[in-house]
Formats: structure tokens, sequence, C-alpha cells
């Protein structure tokens, strides 16, 4: 069995004068929120074998510092193409990037798409609960079993729902 996590990138920053959308960073509560999210998934052995990311500042140092919360070193791959991708689009990038051995990947992205997707895959294999866009806020996770061998053979049809995980799973009190 594999498993899919599906991450909207941690609270960023406002566009910077003079910068770009792709340029915005991470805020304070964003880094801490990206680490504690690592920290989480090591408790649980969930810490995935590969991440896809798209190439904005915000979603590659989301990526970064779930792996360095989770104390381990992971390929991390950057994708332009996830930056504007809509749903169907990061299933093609997921089926085209996913490591033949990686049985846990995780792909962090933007809304609308990222909690769109989620929410999607989530209504495939019949959870009625909304995990939707607006309920997908910045460094949630939804995690699905995925019932096939291989990546590039990944059809929704094989994605389980399993949990969605938010800031009040893994911040500290």
């Amino acid at each position: 069995m594999m498993r899919l996590s599906l991450v909207r990138h941690a609270e960023a920053a406002a566009t910077a004068a003079g910068s770009s959308d792709r340029h915005r960073v991470l805020t304070e509560t964003g880094r801490l929120d990206a680490a504690a999210l690592g920290k989480f998934l090591a408790r649980e052995e969930q810490v995935p074998d590969q991440i896809l990311c798209s190439d904005a500042v915000r979603t590659v140092d989301t990526a970064h510092r779930i792996l360095n919360g989770a104390g381990e070193s992971r390929p991390v791959v950057v994708l332009d193409a996830l930056y504007h991708a809509d749903p169907d689009a990061v299933l093609a990038l997921i089926r085209e990037n996913g490591a033949e051995t990686t049985r846990h990947l995780m792909v962090v992205g933007h809304n609308p798409t990222i909690g769109a997707l989620a929410a999607w895959l989530a209504q495939q294999s019949g959870q009625t609960r909304d995990i939707g866009q607006h309920q997908f806020a910045p460094a949630t996770c939804a995690q699905f079993a995925v019932q096939a061998l291989e990546w590039e053979s990944f059809d929704p049809s094989h994605a389980t729902f399993r949990r969605q995980i938010v800031a009040s799973d893994y911040r500290e009190a």
C-alpha cells in the first residue's frame, strides 16, 4: 500500500513591494508550523519518501522545514509546473515524477488547487466531510492510502481518504 499526502504550503507573508508572488516567504508562524508538522509526521511514522513542490519560495521552504522537523533528509523535487497547476495537472505530475521506489509521496502546493484535489479525491472514496479549499488552511495535510503498485499508473480511484491533519493536531500546547 502506498500513501499520498497533499499539503498546502505554510502561512506566507504578503508579497513585498517590487517582488512577485513566487518570492513570498513564510511567516514565523508558517516556519514553526511546517517544522511542527514534520515532527508530528515523524512521531506518526508518516514521513514521506519523496516530496514534489512548486518552485515558489514558500512551498520549497515548507517542504524543507517539514523534513527538518522530522529529522529526515529525503528527495525534494521542485517543479515549476506545480505553481499554476490545476488538479488534473497535479495528478499528471504525480504520475510523471513519483519515483519508482517511493511508497509515500507528498505534494506541497497552493490553494485552491491542493484543497480542491484533496476534496475531490476524498469524495471519490466516499468521504462526505468537506475538506475542500475553504477548510484547507496553510500547513494542512490530507492523507490518502493508495492501492497502486507504482505512481506512473496512479488513478484517483486508487486513493482512499485516511485523515486530514490540521494545526491543532501538531502545534504544541
